[in-house]
């Protein structure tokens, strides 16, 4: 048995039965909790939505996201880290020889992740979500998982245990967290969905507030929409362009760029602003 097999079967327990997240009532809060999604047919969650950092491990099949204008799947063995806010669609996947999808979630609290975030702050590639999960990762995860389920140990407990799992993410860089300001807000809704013909009105909506607020807002960040949608779109067109080896038609079409020329000179004129911004 590999390695990433034993550390598989030690969180299987944790996944043994579909034990899916219901809402909670307004205005209710809840400590780290942990939810487990196993289903036996190839499923496909759409509009999905996190308020809070989050992770999942794909602990049997495979997940399929939809979201930052990609398409991106993961085998078992892997942990997806989800800041506060990510949205996305989902797809899980059977395993082909088992039959079964069998994937762990946990959420943390915002005070958690700030206190976290203090010690390691976050530092990851824009737009990547996966992690491999390795041992110490792993042990972590388990030992928080356990605390979770047992549902009789000490608040304070449950956190000391979930907080290692944070601090395990900031040692591999991989530390989530929630946007803290506009413009951070405006950037992880961009990146969810880089490829649709963003308004003002649009974004202020998703964010639930006026269009004059937002404006408002950006203003006093010393930014504004204009710039950061061009921001995220070239960010993540680049880290295709490098990444996936796509073409610069398709790193356009997917980051919302109808105009390859037009992107194409975008990606010029950033060039040259970060040039004479080393100088």
């Amino acid at each position: 048995m590999s390695d990433v097999e034993h550390i598989l079967e030690r969180l299987l327990k944790l996944a043994a039965r579909d034990n899916r997240p219901s809402a909670l009532p307004d205005g209710a809060v809840r400590a780290s909790a942990l939810f487990s999604f196993v289903t036996r047919e190839r499923e496909r969650i759409a509009g999905c939505s996190f308020p809070r950092a989050s992770i999942v491990v794909v602990v049997e099949g495979s997940k399929e996201v939809v979201t930052m204008g990609r398409q991106l799947r993961f085998a078992a063995g892997t942990v997806l880290v989800l800041p506060g806010g990510w949205r996305g669609d989902v797809v899980n996947d059977p395993d082909p020889a088992t039959g079964v999808y069998r994937a762990i979630f946990i959420d943390f609290p915002d005070e958690l992740v700030a206190r976290a975030s203090r010690a390691f702050p976050p530092h990851r590639k824009s737009g990547q979500l996966d992690l491999p999960l390795d041992a110490a990762l792993s042990s972590a995860i388990h030992h928080a998982g356990e605390g979770i389920v047992a549902g009789n140990l000490p608040a304070t407990l449950i956190e000391h245990r979930v907080m290692e799992v944070l601090m395990v993410l900031g040692m591999r860089g991989a530390l989530p967290f929630k946007a803290e300001t506009t413009g951070d807000a405006v950037r992880g809704l961009v990146r969810w969905q880089p490829d649709r013909a963003w308004t003002a009105d649009m974004i202020a909506a998703e964010l639930g507030t006026s269009n004059a607020t937002l404006r408002r807002r950006l203003a006093g960040e010393d930014t504004s929409l204009r710039t950061l949608l061009a921001e995220v779109r070239v960010e993540l067109a680049t880290a295709m362009l490098a990444d996936d080896g796509v073409s610069l038609r398709e790193a356009a079409l997917a980051t919302g760029y109808r105009s390859p020329r037009r992107f194409a000179e975008r990606m010029r004129s950033g060039a040259r602003e970060k040039q004479a911004a080393d100088i």
